[in-house]
């Protein structure tokens, strides 16, 4: 396992979510590889936080670890701290940690149709949880389920409640998961690319959809996306995965504006602009590693444009800061100038 830097000292705010030396294994045909290696993390209430890189990086399986849904035999997870506000998630058994997905940290997955059961209706299945967690009867149960269907802006509540999901749109889909998880007022969402599926209309919706329940609850967010144009609109601050590892974190601003890592500062030229010649995209050459064969030193480093002998050396690079609240792991950062984008 690499050393990580632990995160930094908290804000005056209460911390809902505590991650420290999050590692997670997955169970390959050649053996146990390491997919998650060393990832620290708060999160503070109120705050949302955007975890961005590339498909493989290693950012839904970070949140799923979190929340308990990896498959427990063919991955092992261990930290030195998975705590939700004073609950320690490491040292509850799968019981207590179905006791505690709903009223403490609840998920929006990225594609509702897969993830909403197609035998029952949408108003028996946000009803389940609320009997589930808050012990209410049927009547009440369905009342509530109603009203939430309301809330998150689904018409005619009352008939969609009987209704099954394959009548819904793919942007009612996702209300009725944002209702489900909104059920029991947990600390903490996590919403993993949620509006992947959907149109920019529907997208920008759910969104403000998102941004108005958070105010009202003060929940905690973490938002996993590849969209760098989600992030800014959305997100207080970001952590950038690469391989497995966070390779960068920073306040929104502070990211965009002054990208302290390579891969950062690739994302961000690879981006569509309107002031961009027709026809021309940026892009990262190459690919990521793949599991079970990560390259030695950086693990971005035969990608990068700015790699040098050192970032090939034995042992991968730690997270330095870069200011109270900006992190990186590169070796070069002291004499790079990298390119940020309003």
């Amino acid at each position: 396992m690499t050393q990580t830097l632990p995160p930094a000292p908290a804000p005056p705010t209460e911390t809902t979510l505590l991650v420290e030396d999050l590692v997670v294994d997955v169970l390959t045909e050649h053996g146990w590889a390491t997919v998650v290696d060393g990832v620290s993390f708060r999160v503070a209430r109120g705050e949302t936080l955007g975890i961005v890189g590339e498909s493989g990086s290693g950012k839904s399986v970070t949140c799923l670890s979190i929340a308990g849904l990896m498959p427990p035999r063919q991955t092992r997870v261990r930290a030195t701290t998975l705590r939700v506000l004073e609950h320690d998630l490491t040292a509850l058994s799968p019981k207590q940690m179905d006791d505690i997905r709903g009223p403490r940290i609840a998920m929006i997955f990225q594609e509702p149709m897969t993830s909403l059961n197609p035998a029952f209706t949408v108003g028996d299945q946000i009803a389940e949880v609320l009997r589930r967690h808050e012990g209410l009867s049927r009547r009440a149960a369905r009342e509530r389920a109603i009203a939430l269907l309301d809330r998150v802006g689904v018409p005619s509540p009352q008939r969609r409640y009987r209704q099954y999901p394959f009548e819904f749109s793919g942007g009612m889909r996702q209300r009725v998961m944002i209702a489900i998880a909104l059920a029991c007022r947990p600390d903490v969402i996590i919403a993993d690319e949620p509006t992947t599926a959907l149109d920019v209309t529907v997208q920008a919706q759910i969104l403000e959809l998102l941004r108005e329940l958070q105010r009202e609850h003060g929940m905690s967010v973490i938002f996993i996306t590849h969209d760098l144009g989600v992030v800014a609109d959305v997100c207080d601050r970001v952590l950038v995965m690469y391989a497995g590892q966070i390779v960068e974190g920073a306040p929104i601003v502070e990211l965009f504006e002054q990208p302290g890592h390579p891969y950062m500062e690739g994302l961000l030229a690879a981006m569509p602009r309107m002031d961009q010649p027709a026809g021309e995209l940026a892009s990262i050459p190459g690919h990521p590693p793949r599991v079970g064969a990560m390259p030695d030193g950086c693990r971005f480093h035969p990608r990068c444009r700015y790699a040098e002998d050192r970032c090939t050396g034995a042992g991968s690079p730690e997270l330095v800061r870069l200011g109270p609240t900006h992190t990186t792991r590169c070796l070069r950062h002291p004499e790079l100038t990298l390119r940020g984008t309003p």
